[in-house]
Order: structure tokens, then C-alpha cells, then sequence
């Protein structure tokens, strides 16, 4: 049996039926609208860095280390205040 392709929204090229993202122009294919919000059940601190994993589709432990490290070379005051930020504008879930 063979498998059905999905045709891209946006280059409106064919697709493999499972795949999440489109091979010629890279745009996310089906499935619900992403949200941007903070995540309390995998939360260190405030659940930004959790979040943006989950939106970025990585892992949150990784971005978390990116973090970390940008805050560090960058001075560290701007990388804390830009997290308060984001945990005050991100809507929890």
C-alpha cells in the first residue's frame, strides 16, 4: 500500500505524509497553531527557557545551557533583566 502525499501550503510541493516540516522550502506542515507561553511542569525557574524549547521544538535542557552561556559573555545584568521580561510578558499555560 502505498503511502498518500500532502501538498506544502506555502512552495505547494508534495510531501511524505508524516513529515513535520516541508523538504524543499522548510515550513511547518499541519498540525496546531504554536504558542508562545511559559511551561510550569518543566520549570527551573519561571518555565521561559521551557518554553522556548517547546516552541522551538528543542530541548529545553539545551536552551537552557545557550542561556546560561549567552548571559554569561554578554555581562550578565542584560540576560537576567531579558528573563524577568519574558516572565512577566509570557502567559503561563
Amino acid at each position: 500500500m502505498a503511502a498518500t502525499t500532502r501538498i506544502c501550503q506555502r512552495c505547494q510541493r508534495e510531501v511524505l505524509p508524516d513529515a513535520r516540516f516541508c523538504s524543499v522550502c522548510g515550513a511547518r506542515l499541519g498540525g496546531p497553531a504554536r504558542m508562545l507561553h511559559r511551561r510550569r511542569d518543566n520549570a527551573q525557574l519561571a518555565g521561559v527557557c521551557s518554553g522556548l524549547g517547546e516552541y522551538f521544538d528543542v530541548d529545553p535542557t539545551l536552551v537552557r545551557v545557550i542561556y546560561a552561556i549567552a548571559t554569561f559573555f554578554t555581562g550578565i545584568l542584560p540576560g537576567t533583566v531579558l528573563y524577568i521580561l519574558l516572565a512577566l510578558i509570557m502567559k503561563a499555560d
